[in-house]
């Protein structure tokens, strides 16, 4: 599920991920936007400290403000929260089966 709390990305275990290379690339043609994916398994989220995978997709930022994600310093992020395995789901799978999922649902939630 895409999330909106964006204070997961000032976790430490987050941010050494972010200051390491990009896992994965992904891309959608009708838009030309490419994201970043960094993928952090095992991250405690919430205020009950659920354990889930956090797939973080960035990009740079335009001139117009995002209506998707969260900007800082000119990068935008966007928060995936699954327990799909590693091992059997890429971070692009993940982010390719939520688009999926969205796009046969047109009332679901953002």
């Amino acid at each position: 599920m895409r999330g909106k709390d964006y204070t997961v990305l000032d976790r430490p275990e987050i941010q050494s991920r972010l200051h390491l290379p990009a896992d994965q690339q992904f891309s959608r043609s009708e838009s030309g936007l490419v994201r970043q994916l960094y993928d952090c398994p095992d991250v405690a989220v919430g205020p009950e400290g659920v354990r889930c995978r956090v797939v973080v997709a960035t990009h740079p930022a335009a001139q117009k403000k995002s209506r998707i994600g969260h900007t800082r310093k000119g990068i935008v992020y966007e928060l995936f929260f699954t327990h799909l395995p590693q091992e059997a789901f890429t971070a692009s799978d993940v982010l390719a089966l939520y688009e999926a999922l969205w796009g046969l649902r047109p009332g679901a939630c953002r």
